[in-house]
């Protein structure tokens, strides 16, 4: 009888552990793969010749970066970078960027509002 009440609350334990870790973690929609398509600025307008990548790895904080050819405009080199995400904001190399997605594109600007950069990403 104790082993059956025992394996009882471990398996709800282990449930209810799993699911809040798959809510928090992989229900986000900045994980995967997307391709970097246009950045706004007060810079010159871009005009990629490559593709870029950046793969959200959400299970472990981590941001993996492809450049497929090496440009003067490369927001990030290509390599792997860590990152915390908060609700709609996220930290790399101590920078703090606000997200958002509208119309399936995923938006990632650094004070775009006055003359940062926005980048736009479509899901690759």
């Amino acid at each position: 009888m104790k082993t059956k009440i025992f394996l009882i609350l471990l398996t709800g334990l282990l449930i209810s552990c799993t699911n809040d870790d798959t809510t928090s973690i992989e229900g986000n929609p900045i994980a995967g793969i997307w391709k970097l398509v246009d950045v706004s600025c007060e810079c010159t307008p871009p005009n990629f010749q490559a593709n870029h990548t950046w793969l959200f790895d959400l299970s472990r904080n981590k941001l993996v970066v492809d450049n497929q050819v090496d440009e003067s405009l490369q927001i990030l080199d290509s390599g792997i970078y860590f990152f915390s995400l908060g609700t709609d904001t996220i930290t790399l190399l101590d920078i703090q960027y606000e997200y958002f997605f509208e119309d399936g594109k995923l938006f990632i600007g650094h004070e775009y509002e006055s003359d940062g950069p926005l980048m736009t990403f479509e899901r690759e």
